[in-house]
């Protein structure tokens, strides 16, 4: 078929601009409507990220169902002591939350407080005495003075949808009630882990979204120095941005602190791919003055339709590799950002050739004007591209320096990696609250409060399960979570613990036959056998639809950054599970809680990280491979890939810095983005490596003509996010320093370490035959 003629491509270019146009008014409406919707459905629980089959989480689900406690809210303040009025007065606050109204649903299912235990435990029929009764308390609900105390609220479902506004509710309640300052009433517990990070999650994108948009836009402007150009790759990368988030709401999916990062990725891959493109184009207008814009429009296209689309399956590769991972908020981001990548791509495709055209009529307008004055004052003529010529230019000398020694520096680059390289089996990560916070934020002052004034924070369980025929009388049973409970209070960095224990006497030896034991005996049995009593009203003993009855033993770890909670828990597994062995068949225990779900959490993020960049690196070398049509230069080309995240991450590892959730997908982010520079340079340095020339003069070409389009997306991508860098959400912040550590490095990787890899005799691995041939002949 021959090719269209300028006029007839000039018509299809405004076609598909129009068609563009029609596809922004569809969207951009829908963007802005159903991301906020999108916004409204934040919910943050770690602990339901897991898949449902996973073994941890389905145990972590029947243990929610058959026991209460999971969802509740501790509240204290400083004269929060046994014995005054205010502790009864705050639970009497709370109250109204407990009763459904016309316009709302109960939010809290039950209240109740340290002094109300206490209260039951020293009256009949435990009648246990102040000091015992503290001393049992001690931890849970009552603080190591004897006398510091808290108020619990456990959160119905309705509650828990709705934690921001109950929890405001409840602080101002007891404010109210008690007179005590609201910023000195203290709350811990997941209700109020869970509105905190919603609120800062929602918090991040409301108060740095505009920024970032505003900054990559000015920088954009700079760089093209055309206000239509960028003025369609921000309206493209904005409506980028609003469907990423609706897509959110239309997989019906929960907003949460993981997918807030989604509007800056893919602004920032979207002006990407949009600044590439404007660079061919741009190309084409300054080798000729004169040409026609359509004419530079489609020689535009011709050069940059193959390697941007090249590019952005190495991009849309890289997300989607994160589908592998198994929580389900990372996958999730995985698959929409990679379908907004592509989304967008699409978009800039339809709108950017016309808006050229529109350009270029102009851009010669203005270029005559110039050349004209320039003439008649004597002066260099286009100053604007002259700027952008000596740009290119120190490029090329920049990279002209390392050039001359590529062994030496291919072998320095190497060196690093490697040293870089050594800290990935030390690379850990972290998907705890409070760590998503300051030192000074509310929830750490929060939780030191509770640490310093009641005992440790951090949650975990023990459930004893009997089989229908293991160990049938009920006071055994009890002495064996009694051995289990006392053996944890005696355990190092274990408190809080709380049981039947906590209810109950201790029972007598069954060798004691004496009256006094008999009646005690039956006391105990009565306690645990009448569906009325304290015991059975707490809720720490329950059967399952098989029959099996199941006590539960509650614990507590201290929130301390030095902790490993993993090797502390599985310590607390060999001590106990001897215990329950030792008490015959049918007798089994189940772990679970706070610290299981996290650290399985975290075990999960970063094998399937591992797995999911393995894929994606994989994949992404078959590409490389095919387009250099050679397994070993594909091979080659991927050392410059490889560097920006090995050397981060390793650096990390050697720094013991955890990744969290916002940086965590950072990994197989950079592998894509980093590609995008290297399809570049080198269908370039293909391109003037088949005219002939030698590998470093081809590359210094290539340089030439990709340098300015590097660096300039590399401005955009890693400035306008560091805006994000200013948010006090760590999981944010770490998200916009690791995206500028990454590009920065990807930068220098296909500025200098690349063209270092051409120069040297690996480059001739990257050499198109045809090119070798040429050179080989002495053509």
């Amino acid at each position: 078929m021959p090719p269209k003629s300028l006029g007839d491509q000039a018509t299809t270019y405004r076609v598909r601009f129009c068609i563009g146009l029609l596809a922004v008014c569809i969207l951009g409406p829908l963007a802005a409507r159903d991301s906020a919707r999108a916004l409204s459905t934040m919910y943050n629980a770690p602990a339901l990220w897991l898949p449902e089959d996973m073994p941890v989480r389905k145990q972590y689900d029947d243990f929610s169902k058959l026991f209460q406690g999971q969802d509740v809210l501790m509240i204290g303040w400083d004269d929060a002591k046994i014995g005054s009025e205010g502790v009864d007065q705050a639970a009497e606050a709370l109250l109204p939350l407990t009763l459904a109204t016309p316009e709302r649903p109960a939010y809290l299912e039950g209240i109740s407080s340290g002094q109300r235990v206490f209260d039951v435990l020293t009256s009949p029929p435990t009648s246990f005495s102040e000091r015992a009764t503290r001393a049992r308390l001690k931890g849970s609900l009552i603080g190591e003075d004897g006398e510091q105390t808290i108020v619990l609220a456990t959160f119905s479902e309705a509650g828990n949808l709705n934690r921001q506004e109950v929890l405001a509710d409840a602080r101002q309640l007891v404010s109210n009630k008690i007179g005590v300052p609201e910023d000195q009433i203290y709350t811990a517990g997941p209700p109020t882990d869970g509105a905190l990070v919603d609120a800062e999650a929602q918090g991040s994108i409301d108060r740095f979204t505009l920024p970032s948009v505003i900054v990559g836009a000015l920088i954009c402007v700079f760089c093209l120095r055309s206000i239509v150009l960028t003025a369609i790759i921000i309206i493209v990368a904005v409506i980028g941005q609003g469907m990423s988030l609706a897509m959110v709401l239309y997989s019906g999916i929960e907003m949460n602190a993981i997918l807030i990062v989604l509007p800056p990725l893919v602004f920032v891959l979207t002006a990407s791919a949009g600044i590439h493109l404007c660079n061919y184009y741009r190309d084409a207008m300054c080798s000729d003055p004169d040409i026609d814009p359509t004419a530079a429009t489609r020689q535009a296209m011709q050069a940059g339709i193959l390697p941007c689309w090249l590019a952005a399956t190495t991009t849309i590769i890289g997300l989607g590799s994160l589908g592998l991972v198994r929580l389900v908020p990372v996958s999730a981001f995985g698959f929409i950002a990679a379908g907004s990548v592509f989304g967008t791509l699409l978009l800039l495709l339809l709108l950017l050739p016309g808006a050229m055209q529109w350009h270029g009529k102009r851009h010669r307008i203005k270029h005559r004007a110039a050349l004209a004055k320039s003439n008649e004052d004597d002066r260099d003529p286009l100053p604007v591209e002259k700027w952008r010529s000596n740009i290119g230019h120190a490029w090329e000398a920049f990279a002209a320096q390392f050039m001359k020694f590529p062994v030496i520096v291919v072998t320095l680059f190497t060196i690093v990696t490697a040293v870089a390289a050594s800290g990935l089996p030390q690379l850990t990560t972290s998907v705890n609250i409070p760590r998503m916070f300051p030192e000074n934020s509310r929830i750490r002052t929060d939780y030191a409060w509770f640490e310093e004034h009641i005992g440790p924070t951090i949650n975990a369980e023990v459930v004893v399960q009997f089989a229908p025929g293991a160990m049938p009388d009920p006071i055994d049973r009890f002495r064996l979570v009694r051995d289990v409970d006392d053996h944890l209070r005696s355990s190092e960095l274990v408190g809080g613990v709380f049981s039947a224990r906590s209810f109950l006497p201790s029972p007598p030896s069954k060798k004691s036959r004496s009256i006094r034991s008999t009646v005690l005996e039956a006391n105990i049995r009565k306690q645990l056998e009448d569906p009325e009593s304290p015991l059975q009203d707490a809720g720490y003993i329950a059967t399952d639809k098989k029959g099996n009855q199941l006590w539960r033993i509650s614990f507590r770890f201290p929130f301390d950054e030095e902790i490993d909670y993993r090797t502390e828990f599985q310590r607390v597994q060999a001590e106990v599970i001897p215990i329950l062995e030792e008490a015959g068949e049918g007798i089994s225990p189940q772990f679970t809680g706070g610290v299981p779900m996290t650290t399985e959490s975290q075990d999960v993020l970063l094998q399937d990280l591992f797995r999911s960049f393995l894929a994606a690196f994989g994949i992404v070398a078959i590409i490389m491979m095919l387009l250099l049509r050679s397994f070993t230069g594909g091979l080659v080309a991927m050392f410059p890939n490889l560097f920006p995240t090995i050397t981060l991450f390793g650096t990390m590892g050697l720094l013991e810095t955890p990744l969290d959730i916002g940086s965590v997908m950072t990994a197989s982010v950079a592998l894509g983005i980093a590609v995008d520079g290297t399809i570049h340079f080198l269908t370039k340095f293909q391109s003037q490596s088949r005219k002939g020339k030698a590998r470093t003069e081809a590359s210094l070409a290539a340089l030439h003509k990709c340098g300015p389009a590097m660096w300039q997306t590399t401005a955009v991508c890693a400035i306008s996010p560091l805006v994000y860098g200013l948010s006090d959400f760590q999981p944010t912040q770490r998200f916009a320093f690791m995206m500028f550590g990454l590009l920065l490095a990807a930068l220098v990787g296909d500025v200098l370490l690349l063209p270092a890899l051409l120069a040297s005799p690996l480059g001739r691995l990257l050499t198109p035959k045809t090119s070798k041939q040429k050179l080989e002949s002495g053509k």
